[in-house]
Protein backbone atom coordinates (compact mmCIF):
# COMPACT_ATOMS: atom_id res chain seq x y z
CA UNK A 1 0.00 0.00 0.00
CA UNK A 2 1.06 3.53 -0.67
CA UNK A 3 1.88 5.75 2.28
CA UNK A 4 -0.69 8.21 3.53
CA UNK A 5 -0.47 11.78 2.43
CA UNK A 6 0.91 13.93 5.20
CA UNK A 7 -1.60 16.74 4.69
CA UNK A 8 -5.21 16.31 5.76
CA UNK A 9 -7.81 17.37 3.22
CA UNK A 10 -10.68 19.27 4.81
CA UNK A 11 -13.92 18.84 2.97
CA UNK A 12 -16.92 21.11 2.74
CA UNK A 13 -19.96 19.18 3.81
CA UNK A 14 -23.06 19.53 1.65
CA UNK A 15 -25.65 21.58 3.54
CA UNK A 16 -28.11 18.71 4.02
CA UNK A 17 -25.55 15.92 4.61
CA UNK A 18 -26.27 15.41 8.32
CA UNK A 19 -30.03 15.21 7.77
CA UNK A 20 -29.61 12.75 4.92
CA UNK A 21 -27.20 10.63 6.98
CA UNK A 22 -29.69 10.57 9.87
CA UNK A 23 -32.45 9.45 7.50
CA UNK A 24 -30.22 6.74 6.02
CA UNK A 25 -29.24 5.62 9.52
CA UNK A 26 -32.89 5.19 10.52
CA UNK A 27 -33.65 3.29 7.32
CA UNK A 28 -30.60 1.08 7.73
CA UNK A 29 -31.55 0.21 11.29
CA UNK A 30 -34.69 -1.37 9.81
CA UNK A 31 -33.27 -2.87 6.61
CA UNK A 32 -30.21 -2.58 4.42
CA UNK A 33 -31.11 0.29 2.10
CA UNK A 34 -29.19 0.93 -1.08
CA UNK A 35 -30.21 3.64 -3.49
CA UNK A 36 -33.71 4.00 -1.99
CA UNK A 37 -34.49 0.27 -2.14
CA UNK A 38 -33.90 -2.59 0.27
CA UNK A 39 -30.93 -4.78 -0.56
CA UNK A 40 -31.24 -8.49 -1.10
CA UNK A 41 -28.56 -10.04 1.08
CA UNK A 42 -28.53 -13.62 2.36
CA UNK A 43 -30.81 -13.92 5.39
CA UNK A 44 -28.02 -15.18 7.66
CA UNK A 45 -25.81 -12.18 6.85
CA UNK A 46 -28.45 -9.46 7.23
CA UNK A 47 -28.34 -8.79 10.99
CA UNK A 48 -24.54 -8.68 11.10
CA UNK A 49 -24.33 -6.75 7.84
CA UNK A 50 -26.87 -4.25 9.10
CA UNK A 51 -24.93 -3.80 12.33
CA UNK A 52 -21.77 -2.91 10.39
CA UNK A 53 -23.63 -0.58 8.01
CA UNK A 54 -25.41 1.14 10.91
CA UNK A 55 -22.05 1.62 12.67
CA UNK A 56 -20.46 3.03 9.51
CA UNK A 57 -23.38 5.40 8.97
CA UNK A 58 -23.16 6.49 12.62
CA UNK A 59 -19.43 7.11 12.22
CA UNK A 60 -20.03 9.23 9.10
CA UNK A 61 -22.76 11.17 10.91
CA UNK A 62 -20.47 11.84 13.88
CA UNK A 63 -17.66 12.99 11.61
CA UNK A 64 -20.00 15.24 9.64
CA UNK A 65 -20.72 17.16 12.84
CA UNK A 66 -17.07 18.00 13.45
CA UNK A 67 -15.72 21.46 12.76
CA UNK A 68 -13.25 20.40 10.07
CA UNK A 69 -14.04 16.89 8.83
CA UNK A 70 -11.34 15.48 6.59
CA UNK A 71 -11.53 13.26 3.59
CA UNK A 72 -8.93 11.00 5.18
CA UNK A 73 -11.09 10.46 8.26
CA UNK A 74 -14.05 9.41 6.14
CA UNK A 75 -11.87 7.10 4.03
CA UNK A 76 -10.40 5.56 7.20
CA UNK A 77 -13.93 4.87 8.43
CA UNK A 78 -14.73 3.37 5.04
CA UNK A 79 -11.69 1.07 5.29
CA UNK A 80 -12.73 -0.05 8.77
CA UNK A 81 -16.29 -0.77 7.66
CA UNK A 82 -15.17 -2.73 4.61
CA UNK A 83 -12.78 -4.79 6.74
CA UNK A 84 -15.59 -5.68 9.17
CA UNK A 85 -18.13 -6.49 6.48
CA UNK A 86 -15.83 -8.39 4.12
CA UNK A 87 -16.27 -11.82 5.77
CA UNK A 88 -20.07 -11.42 5.62
CA UNK A 89 -20.28 -10.82 1.88
CA UNK A 90 -19.58 -14.02 -0.01
CA UNK A 91 -20.84 -13.26 -3.52
CA UNK A 92 -20.02 -10.63 -6.10
CA UNK A 93 -23.60 -9.34 -5.93
CA UNK A 94 -23.43 -8.95 -2.14
CA UNK A 95 -20.16 -7.04 -2.41
CA UNK A 96 -21.53 -4.82 -5.16
CA UNK A 97 -24.53 -3.97 -2.96
CA UNK A 98 -22.28 -3.12 -0.04
CA UNK A 99 -20.03 -1.02 -2.28
CA UNK A 100 -23.12 0.83 -3.53
CA UNK A 101 -24.17 1.55 0.06
CA UNK A 102 -20.74 2.95 0.92
CA UNK A 103 -20.70 5.00 -2.29
CA UNK A 104 -24.01 6.50 -1.18
CA UNK A 105 -22.40 7.44 2.16
CA UNK A 106 -19.45 9.06 0.42
CA UNK A 107 -21.78 10.95 -1.93
CA UNK A 108 -23.82 12.26 1.01
CA UNK A 109 -20.74 13.85 2.59
CA UNK A 110 -19.45 15.24 -0.70
CA UNK A 111 -16.64 12.78 -1.42
CA UNK A 112 -16.72 11.80 -5.07
CA UNK A 113 -14.24 8.92 -4.99
CA UNK A 114 -13.23 6.13 -2.66
CA UNK A 115 -9.83 6.26 -4.40
CA UNK A 116 -10.22 2.68 -5.58
CA UNK A 117 -11.21 1.20 -2.23
CA UNK A 118 -14.71 0.13 -3.28
CA UNK A 119 -13.54 -1.33 -6.59
CA UNK A 120 -10.81 -3.27 -4.78
CA UNK A 121 -13.34 -4.52 -2.21
CA UNK A 122 -15.64 -5.85 -4.94
CA UNK A 123 -12.94 -7.25 -7.23
CA UNK A 124 -10.55 -8.81 -4.71
CA UNK A 125 -13.03 -11.24 -3.23
CA UNK A 126 -14.86 -11.79 -6.49
CA UNK A 127 -11.70 -13.04 -8.12
CA UNK A 128 -10.59 -14.99 -5.04
CA UNK A 129 -13.85 -16.97 -4.95
CA UNK A 130 -13.61 -18.11 -8.57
Amino acid sequence: MAGSASAQTSITMPSKAAGKLEKLLKQTQDAVVIGKKAAILPIEARPLTNRVLVQSTSDFLAMSGRTNPTKEAFLKSLDEGLARISPLTKTLEDRQQVASFYQDLLDLVGIESSEGRLTAFVETEATAKK
